[in-house]
């Protein structure tokens, strides 16, 4: 028979609060790492931890778990402020990628299930102003990777590109357009049109296929399309070193990423980070 499941009192939760700071500790009190309320309650509920009653937020697992967990005095274990890391807001907070997550998609697991460490909170308008910058960086990866932000590999219909280009024009800017440009423009539309609408009817107003042009889809990902950070991480992890206990490790992406921790350290200046916080700090789960 099922043991009967027990109801978990849990203490009550704040609604603009991100970081929870459960405490999970070993069955030999070892601090191991910390989650959020949805965690420690999966964890009791299982019956795989208990409440500590003398320790606020705090809960002991049942089990011996696989790993040491995170070392004492390391940033993983730390209590987290529900505050912005750049200026200490706490209104319009937001949870960043400091590696943006176009890359971090495609990394090995080993390296973005570690990404805790790496997503901070940020404000509104600190976000908005560092984006601006993160975007130059992406920008040079460009050059880098020798890949398009937009990816490599989309098929374009040139006819339909430039069909939707003039009816958006002449939507957009008729009354800024010269008449003898509007012609050339209308002319455009209407002789993709008479080839276009053969092939599926929709009428013969003028407004109606200005519209129906500036939605047509003039490009789509082709076979050999890839994204851009796809690519990125596909080249950083072409070179990979076993360490000394026989792990795969990929030097290129273990820089990328403090390229990354750096650039974001320089172009913010975080005055509320903790201390714990590195660029150096580990970027393997082992």
């Amino acid at each position: 028979m099922p043991r009967e499941k027990k109801e978990v009192t849990m203490p009550s939760k704040k609604s603009n609060i991100i970081y929870e700071n459960w405490r999970v500790y070993s069955k030999h009190h070892k601090l191991m790492f910390r989650c959020n309320e949805k965690k420690a309650r999966w964890y009791l509920e299982k019956e795989l931890a208990t409440v500590m009653p003398k320790e606020e937020r705090a809960i002991k697992l049942n089990f011996e778990a696989k790993g040491d967990g995170h070392k004492h005095g390391d940033y993983m274990v730390e209590d987290r402020s529900n505050i912005c890391v750049s200026c200490g807001g706490n209104e319009y907070l937001t949870m960043h990628h400091v590696v943006p997550e176009m890359y971090r998609h495609w990394m090995p697991l080993v390296v973005k299930s570690k990404s805790s460490r790496d997503l901070l909170l940020l404000c509104k308008h600190c976000h908005d102003d560092y984006e601006q910058k993160a975007m130059i960086f992406k920008k040079a990866g460009v050059k880098r990777f020798n890949i398009p932000l937009e990816g490599s590999g989309w098929c374009t219909f040139p006819e339909y590109k430039n069909a939707k280009k003039a009816a958006s024009a002449l939507i957009r800017s008729s009354d800024k357009i010269p008449k003898e440009r509007q012609e050339i423009l209308k002319t455009t539309v209407l002789d993709f049109w008479k080839d276009y609408d053969k092939k599926k009817y929709k009428g013969d107003n003028l407004n109606d296929i200005l519209k129906e042009c500036t939605e047509l889809v003039d490009h789509f990902k082709g076979p050999d399309y890839i994204e851009h950070g796809q690519s990125a991480i596909n080249q950083l992890t072409s070179k990979c070193v076993l360490n000394d206990k026989g792990q795969e490790t990929w030097p290129d992406l273990d820089n990328f990423i403090r390229e990354w921790r750096q650039h974001f350290l320089d172009n913010l200046q975080p005055k509320h980070l903790s201390k714990l916080w590195s660029v150096d700090a580990d970027i393997y789960t082992r």
